[in-house]
């Protein structure tokens, strides 16, 4: 077990498409601003290094208890449908090496970018699968060459259900909040004056960290600092209402009822 800190250690946990960007920039604001070391770490974590202040867990998949770490932990998680999509119109524009990546050399060990950091941990001959899945195009490409409903299922049947995957797989504690993405982007000073004060701040302080984060609020960006952002690809972040065909969207909710309801949301 780490020795205790003389105060906890702060963590944000994420998923590919829950708001990791916003708290990456968000956290390295108040890491600049508070004289706080923060990491950010990607995949399969086996441990976090006891002299970070802040940790930002990307793909929030742990490879150790967190029973053993003195910390305060914010889980950001969004609609399982609304990462399907948006992961759909990402995968087609990123420039993310996993995704346009075209070595397919399945000579052991394989890693990132031939897979995604968020996949380096799987057994290899999941990812031999994986390479060949691909059928000699990027992740990219194979979106981008398949319409609508074909690309959707590509990306259902891969990033999707990992991620799909991952949170069904955690599991909760006490020292963790779970914050909905949608309810950030509806009420952003209320839901981040929620989680601040959940991860330690507290009266001036609060204050500053607040007026910090209002820079990194998607309804007060400018739409040109938005078309400029490639990880927005809209500032309604429940377009799949719009987007997803019905019949898939039944589908989807179908295999995923439990998780979507243990998230907070309806189906």
């Amino acid at each position: 077990m780490l020795r205790p800190r003389e105060r906890p250690q702060l963590f944000v946990f994420c998923y590919h498409k829950s708001g990791t960007q916003l708290f990456a920039k968000l956290l390295a604001d108040l890491a600049r601003r508070f004289d706080l070391r923060m990491v950010r770490l990607l995949g399969l974590v086996e441990q976090v290094d006891p002299t970070a202040d802040v940790a930002l867990f990307s793909h929030s998949l742990l490879g150790f208890s967190l029973a053993d770490v003195e910390y305060r932990g914010v889980r950001i998680v969004r609609d399982p449908r609304g990462i399907w999509t948006s992961g759909y119109w990402y995968h087609r524009r990123c420039t993310e090496h996993w995704c346009v990546n075209t070595d397919f050399d399945a000579t052991a060990p394989i890693g990132f970018p031939q897979v995604p950091y968020s996949q380096a941990h799987r057994p290899e001959v999941w990812k031999r699968e994986y390479l060949a899945g691909l059928d000699g195009r990027s992740y990219q490409q194979n979106l981008l060459t398949r319409d609508l409903r074909e690309g959707l299922s590509f990306e259902e049947q891969r990033y999707a259900r990992w991620t799909a995957d991952a949170m069904a797989q955690w599991r909760p504690d006490d020292r963790t909040i779970d914050v909905q993405l949608e309810t950030i982007t509806r009420s952003f000073d209320a839901s981040m004056a929620a989680i601040l004060r959940h991860l330690g701040f507290a009266g001036e302080r609060l204050a500053e960290a607040l007026e910090i984060g209002r820079a990194h609020d998607i309804a007060r960006m400018s739409d040109e600092a938005v078309s400029r952002n490639p990880h927005i690809t809209s500032r309604n972040i429940s377009h799949w209402h719009e987007c997803l065909p019905a019949d898939m969207r039944h589908g989807f909710e179908q295999r995923h009822a439990a998780l979507i309801a243990s998230l907070g949301y309806t189906v």
